[in-house]
């Protein structure tokens, strides 16, 4: 039951991200209006039109009332959250369960608006820091490392910042601050290694000057904190 109640979590949560997603990027507020509606006809969208996963299997992918078609990422991510959720449920204890659906529900926003118009919402990088600091209090005998690990890689990237001043945005170095106090050396610096290595790689692959920082930062984040919680 615990597993089944994760994954179902998982999915609910992923659709009222996909909400968060569209609306920040279209620049509508969150509540705002109150009811979903398609973004091609306007149409007031029933529950029955809203259930996770199912819906848009039901409806193959298209708007009941005008047949346009649903993006993908809908069911993408209410997919991905739920399968993640319930992976957390089967590997970990309920408080590292927890811990880490929040850092989905942190990330998967600042990943999609990050790469659609280059921004990382607050709330991301505030719920990062959330989960650090509840990291910290449940094993505090780690704080000299978690400590030395954020003044570290924060002087490092505030180096960085200097040298390519156009290279790093605001809110990467919101993102990258809660992570680097979440995760404990060597892992801080993989984060950072990783983060670039696979920014690089997709930078030459579009053949981009200018790429969203933050979707590589976030995911290097969560793999690591999974790598920590499992292993050390």
């Amino acid at each position: 039951m615990w597993y089944f109640l994760n994954f179902l979590l998982g999915i609910i949560l992923g659709s009222f991200l996909n909400v968060i997603i569209y609306r920040s990027v279209e620049g509508i507020k969150i509540y705002d209006p109150p009811r979903s509606f398609c973004p091609m006809c306007n149409h007031q969208l029933k529950w029955y039109d809203n259930i996770p996963l199912l819906s848009y299997l039901l409806l193959r992918g298209k708007c009941r009332y005008c047949g346009s078609k649903i993006p993908f990422r809908y069911f993408f991510v209410e997919c991905i959250v739920g399968i993640l959720f319930l992976i957390h449920s089967i590997l970990f204890n309920y408080t590292e369960a927890i811990l880490l659906n929040i850092i989905v529900f942190a990330i998967i926003p600042a990943i999609f608006i990050d790469f659609s118009i280059m921004m990382i919402p607050d709330f991301s990088w505030i719920l990062i820091w959330v989960v650090s600091v509840i990291d910290l209090l449940l094993r505090h005998e780690l704080w000299f490392l978690k400590t030395f690990s954020f003044i570290t890689i924060m002087i490092i990237f505030m180096i960085i910042k200097k040298i390519y001043k156009e290279g790093l945005g605001e809110g990467d170095i919101y993102l990258i601050a809660p992570f680097s106090f979440l995760l404990i050396p060597p892992l801080s610096i993989y984060l950072l290694l990783f983060s670039s290595i696979s920014a690089l790689i997709y930078a030459l692959i579009k053949k981009n000057k200018i790429i969203p920082f933050g979707p590589f930062i976030s995911i290097s984040g969560y793999f690591l904190y999974f790598f920590m919680l499992k292993y050390y």
